[in-house]
Order: structure tokens, then C-alpha cells, then sequence
């Protein structure tokens, strides 16, 4: 049954909408702020004085036909929203419940929220899936399978609708769920992925620097259905490629490939991705025997328990002092520092940096390393070494590589593209690397460690761990046995 409500705002303008009772309020107030000429973001709805909960129908709200509700500006500060997205039982796999769940400000828009919720997995697809026709006219092409996100009893699947915020659907703090499912459409993929860039541009704008080596989506009838979306090579210069690996000499011994210097400022040296999904040491063999804990490493340990029980002084300002001195003459003394970045399509590339070298240039070498058509996409580097606030490199000429981020030896940095500012076709694309680094990259070879042969004749080495056992020694006494629960760490 029809009915209405009336909003005001602070200057007492009126707005009437016509309501029914399964109207969610969010709705109302996007209504309200339309006919006011007032931005939906920056507003609530309350009734008698009280905050209304926008996620909740007329019905549910306990709201009568005629009630005034009264336009109240929100705080600027976001909350936080618990978000659980059910997903169909065909991405449930691994998944528990078939919910994932996470937390996200009031102002992340649902297209925001599929997104962030891609990248904690694998091959989570949400965004830019692929459905075969199923016409004899299209066979063979792929057409676009919008995701749908129902909230309470309100649908939403546009590219509009799910620009909309937590807040916008009533959402400012607590938890909500989110369901997830798939629609097929008419629209060749490749032409939805222009739509969505070019939606994409028309509100938050267009990079900040335009490259003219940037072409559409190419045609993607060769990516794998429902898989995320990449740009593959034209078959021209794939067939080139595979011609010039068969007349390709056989590549070296050496572990480490030649290192290039023609197209990046630095010598770098460029990995190919890895051609099984298991890592190459962990295909090597082991000896059981070595993950079968003894007796010494059961007195070590309880000697180390020991020492940790005990009260210590804590160090005087002289002894912290010096303390600071020797860290800073340690990372003084470290020359240079080997960093491989690994890129989304888990090639790699290597290559070393000095004392005097900072974030950005290091983020300066990766952007060489970057294809033309992607060098203006913003990009970040983790270093997942490092878990919490210093994980994420910043792109900051004043910190050093060495002596402020504390990076030495080999270090490992993966590559990520922007959530907030990267375009939709970049973080769809994994293969990066321009061609030049890509035709001379070579593949990283783990040597095998030669195994150990036992000899009985070996008598090995004693640790001495404090007091000695002299009836096991001399022979004469029980022989020491392994505790009860150490056995339990024993692989088994």
C-alpha cells in the first residue's frame, strides 16, 4: 500500500516521498537528497529525535504514513563496518561457510568491497568474469557475467549501484551480509571493460598522466572462463617468441642469469615465472632424520627456558647508548643490498642498491622495468618479510633503503597494484614487464645441495649444554632417554 513521508533539512526546505512499506530508508534519503540538491554521503535520517538505521524497510522502522524525518548532516570520521559476502556455491571451494569476511570504513563503496575481497585469494574472480554464448552465432566468444549484490531486500548490479557506500546503504558501524551471485549479459567482455575504464575515468577522472601508448582492452576470447581478466600477445609475436627460443642457445650452468643493462638504469637481472606451482626446493629430498628432534636439542631447550625465567637489570642510558651506536656503525658497514621484485605473473627481477639509494628510487626502477602502457598506473611494494605498519614500502626520497627501512642481504618485495588509484584493466593484468626484459629473462635454477652420507665411523660433535651426564659416558650407568614430550615433535 502506498504511503509517504515528508524529510526536512536544517533550513527547513521539505521534501515528500512516495513510499511503501518494504522501502529501505537508504533509498528515501537518496530520494530526499536529490530533490534538496545535497549530496546522499554526507547525510542521515532522523525520526523523533533519533538516529534511524537507514538498512531497515519503512515497515521495519516503525514508521507511519505522513512521519517527518529530519536531515541531519554526518560526522566527517568513518566507521567501521563489519562486511560478511556470502558467494555462490560455486566459489565456495576453500572458502569457510562460504562467507568471507572483513573489515571496511563506511565510505567503501561495494565495488571497492568485491574488490579487496579478490585479492585475498588466488584466482577470486568477481569483477571481470567471462561467460561462454551459447548461441551458434557468438560460439566461441566470451560475454560479460556482471556480479550482483543483494543487501537485505535491495538488488543491486550497475556500475551506479555499486559505486554506492557502506554508509549509503545504511552502513556506518556493526556488521552486515552481503550476498553475492552472477548475471549474464549481451555484452561482448571486452567491450565491458571499456565500459567499466570509461566509467571509472568519467568519476574519479582520468590518470594523472596520460600515456599515448595506451590501447582498449584487446579481444580476450582466449582468457579462461571466469578467471581474472590479462591482455594477452598478439599470436604474431608469440610465434616469433617460440621461434627465437628454438634457435636460442642452451642457457648457462650458472645460477644467477646474465644481467642486463640496456634497458634499465641499473644491471638487472630477470627471472621467468616458475613453471610448476610447487617450489623447486621443496620437490628436492630430504632425510627424515633430520626433523627427529635428540636429547641434546631437549637439555639445550630447557636450558634456554631456564635463562629466560630469570629477572634481568634493565640496561642503563649509557648501555642504551651504546647499544644504538653499534646498530648504527653495523648498518653503516652493509654496502649494498640485493632487492628481486616479484611481479604478479611471478617473474622477477633483480638487482642491487647502495648506501645512498632511497624508496623512490628503488620505486623508479621498478617503473623502468613496467611495460609503457603501465608506467602511469600507480602502483605499491610489500616486503613480506616485514608484517604490520612497515610491510608497505613507501614511495619517500628520504628514507634510505639501508639504514631507514633496515634492508641488507637479499631481499624479497612483491609487486601491487593501487586499489584506490590503478585502472581496472591494469589490476586485471599480470604479465607487466616490458618486452625487452621479457625476451631476455632466463629461468632460476636451484642447485641441489649433495646429501650427506652417514659414517658410522664419525663419532660427530657433543654440545655442551652445562652439566654432564657421567654414567652415560663412562658407560657404566642407564643410558639417557628422550623425554615423553619431545617425541611428540618428531615428524612423524
Amino acid at each position: 500500500m502506498a504511503s509517504h513521508v515528508v524529510v526536512i533539512d536544517s533550513s527547513l526546505r521539505r521534501a515528500t516521498i512516495k513510499t511503501t512499506p518494504t522501502k529501505p530508508l537508504s533509498e528515501v534519503l537518496e530520494e530526499a537528497c536529490t530533490k534538496l540538491n545535497l549530496s546522499p554521503t554526507q547525510y542521515g535520517l532522523k525520526h523523533s529525535n533519533k538516529q534511524v538505521d537507514l538498512s531497515r524497510t519503512i515497515r521495519l522502522a516503525g514508521l507511519s504514513s505522513g512521519a517527518k524525518l529530519e536531515l541531519v548532516q554526518l560526522s566527517k570520521s568513518a566507521g567501521v563496518v563489519s562486511i560478511a559476502l556470502q558467494v555462490p556455491d560455486s566459489e565456495a571451494t576453500g572458502i569457510p561457510n562460504g562467507r568471507l569476511t572483513d573489515k571496511f570504513p563506511s565510505d567503501t563503496t561495494l565495488w571497492k568491497v568485491l574488490r579487496k575481497f579478490e585479492e585475498g585469494g588466488g584466482s577470486r574472480n568477481f569483477t571481470a568474469r567471462g561467460i561462454p554464448s551459447t548461441t551458434q552465432s557468438g560460439a566461441g566468444r566470451l560475454y560479460y557475467e556482471q556480479p550482483v549484490v543483494q543487501v537485505m531486500n535491495r538488488e543491486l548490479s550497475s556500475l551506479t549501484d555499486l559505486q554506492k557506500t557502506l554508509a549509503q546503504l545504511g552502513f556506518n558501524s556493526g556488521s552486515a551480509l552481503l550476498r553475492l551471485s552472477f548475471r549474464a549479459t549481451e555484452t561482448p567482455l571486452e567491450e565491458a571493460m571499456l565500459q567499466i575504464r570509461g566509467y571509472f575515468e568519467s568519476v574519479e577522472g582520468p590518470p594523472s598522466e596520460t600515456n599515448p601508448d595506451t590501447t582498449p582492452v584487446r579481444d580476450e576470447s582466449s582468457v579462461a572462463v571466469n578467471q581474472p581478466i590479462f591482455t594477452p600477445e598478439p599470436e604474431s609475436s608469440i610465434a616469433h617468441a617460440q621461434s627465437h627460443q628454438e634457435t636460442q642457445p642452451a642457457a648457462p650452468s650458472q645460477p644467477q642469469p646474465e644481467q642486463i643493462t640496456n634497458t634499465t638504469s641499473r644491471p638487472v637481472s630477470v627471472f621467468r615465472p616458475p613453471s610448476s606451482s610447487t617450489p623447486a626446493a621443496a620437490r628436492q629430498l630430504h632425510n627424515d632424520s633430520d626433523y627427529t628432534p635428540t636429547v641434546e636439542h631437549a637439555h639445550v631447550h630447557q636450558k634456554l627456558l631456564q635463562q629466560n625465567s630469570r629477572n634481568t637489570r634493565l640496561l642503563t642510558d649509557a648501555q642504551l647508548a651504546a647499544q644504538e651506536q653499534e646498530e648504527a656503525a653495523k648498518w653503516a658497514a652493509v654496502k649494498d643490498v640485493e632487492i628481486k621484485i616479484r611481479f604478479p605473473d611471478q617473474s622477477a627481477a633483480s638487482t642491487k642498491f647502495g648506501q645512498l639509494d632511497t624508496a623512490a628510487d628503488l620505486y623508479k626502477f621498478v617503473r623502468e622495468c613496467l611495460a609503457a602502457r603501465w608506467r602511469s598506473e600507480p602502483f605499491i611494494l610489500r616486503n613480506p618479510g616485514i608484517r604490520g605498519k612497515n610491510e608497505l614500502i613507501p614511495d619517500d626520497s628520504s628514507k634510505k633503503l639501508i639504514s631507514d627501512l633496515l634492508l641488507r642481504g637479499r631481499v624479497l618485495v612483491n609487486f601491487g597494484w593501487d586499489d584506490n588509484k590503478a585502472s581496472v584493466e591494469a589490476r586485471s593484468t599480470k604479465s607487466v614487464l616490458r618486452e625487452e626484459l621479457q625476451s631476455q629473462a632466463q629461468e632460476l635454477r636451484v642447485l641441489d645441495i649433495p646429501g650427506v652420507v652417514d659414517d658410522d665411523r664419525d663419532p660427530g660433535t657433543k654440545v655442551n649444554v652445562g652439566k654432564k651426564d657421567t654414567k652415560s659416558e663412562e658407560g657404566g650407568g642407564s643410558k639417557a632417554k628422550m623425554p615423553k614430550w619431545l617425541k611428540g615433535l618428531s615428524k612423524k
